[in-house]
């Protein structure tokens, strides 16, 4: 199989990560224990021959274009929003790639472009700011698969609320076949032009690493329904189970044996998630204040007393930040309603809670270290309490 896609550098501080790969690097690394001999057509600048090297030790053949600079991706902590460096407008667009194969996988460049001919090919457009069209750069495949995340799928459409209408209005406009729209917690949906839709359900890991999700799913899903020709609700399948064994480890490639042994997560109705903590720090605040924000981008309510000032009889879930927690906080999770509700802690490495790890409520709550890993099993715990 041939992909074209970026090759960008990767900082995240929380936790560490530094590493080389972009949409299309992390791609050819995801299936080139399936795919040998995958081949990956990218830009890249002189200075990052070793990483470049790294790929090819997996067996991936890398055509290289040259481009002047580096492409930085700086995160704070894996779901936080990343600073490019350098910012995307003041990139110098390089000369378009072309590609002829039976079966490729074109992403979305910030530095370029990829002209594709294929007999199937799947697009992942990377941006919800004004997509290309597949075809608006004479792009050509006799079969055309869309992969894409639901932000992105607005944006192409214009669509802002029915996501079966969008997806059928996309697959007119681009004369695709299929669309597999993304939805994180929710898993993907495929859409197909027969008028088939396929749920697929995300899979639950004991990790969550979630930089570069989105390409691991496009990787297998290209792999499996361009290059193998398995059904499309095969193909998303096995790609989100692939996204569980990432998540798991953050290691590449993927393992296709391991697939099978992920449980699916069967979402319910939007939950409640109940948030407890301390704010007496602006550290304490700042981590309170994110993790709101971020269970409200996963699509749960939230309640927290500490900046709401009430409490909510109506949570399914508890999340307790373990950082500075006191009697009061002790007291309310030993408090009725809450005795009953799947409760997680998060307890970063160096914070000391032997007091709170006492109380009897959290005996058998999910103690994690990690901050996005804390936001998801808390949010998989509110969804699934009605399964």
């Amino acid at each position: 199989m041939r992909i074209a896609g970026g090759f960008y550098r990767e900082n995240c501080c929380l936790p560490a990560w530094n590493a080389a790969f972009g949409s299309g690097g992390r791609a050819a690394a995801a299936i080139s224990r399936l795919s040998p001999g995958t081949v990956l057509h990218t830009y890249c600048e002189e200075s990052e021959d070793v990483h470049i090297h790294a790929l090819k030790k997996l067996g991936v053949d890398v055509r290289v274009n040259s481009r002047p600079t580096s492409i930085v991706f700086a995160y704070f902590h894996p779901l936080s929003r990343p600073h490019i460096q350098p910012p995307p407008d003041m990139l110098t667009l390089q000369h378009i790639i072309t590609i002829s194969d039976e079966a490729v996988l074109r992403f979305g460049f910030l530095e370029g472009d990829a002209i594709v001919d294929a007999d199937r090919a799947v697009y992942d457009p990377q941006t919800w700011r004004n997509p290309a069209p597949f075809r608006a750069n004479g792009s050509r495949a006799n079969e055309l698969a869309i992969v894409l995340n639901e932000l992105e799928l607005k944006s192409a459409t214009g669509y802002q609320a029915e996501l079966s209408l969008a997806a059928h209005q996309l697959i007119e406009d681009q004369q695709a076949e299929l669309v597999v729209v993304k939805r994180g917690i929710w898993g993907a949906t495929v859409y197909e032009r027969s008028g088939i839709v396929t749920l697929i359900p995300a899979y639950r890991s004991s990790r969550v690493f979630k930089i570069g999700t989105g390409d691991v799913f496009s990787a297998i899903f290209a792999h499996y329904w361009a290059e193998k020709r398995l059904s499309a609700a095969e193909a998303a399948d096995l790609a989100s189970r692939a996204v569980a064994q990432y998540c798991n480890s953050g290691q590449l490639p993927i393992d296709p044996a391991e697939l099978g042994q992920f449980a699916p997560i069967h979402c319910g109705t939007a939950g409640t998630v109940l948030l407890l903590g301390v704010a007496g720090s602006l550290g304490q605040r700042y981590t309170m204040e994110e993790a709101r924000f971020v269970l409200k981008g996963l699509g749960v309510e939230v309640c927290c007393p500490v900046l709401d000032g009430e409490l909510s009889y109506s949570a399914c879930a508890a999340l307790i930040l373990a950082e500075g927690a006191d009697a009061e906080i002790i007291r309310s999770i030993e408090s009725e309603p809450l005795p009953g509700l799947p409760m997680v802690v998060l307890q970063e490495k160096g914070v000391r809670c032997d007091e709170l790890l006492k109380v009897p409520a959290l005996e058998k709550a999910s103690i994690v270290d990690d901050f996005t890993t804390a936001m998801y099993t808390v949010t998989w715990a509110a969804l699934e309490t009605d399964s």
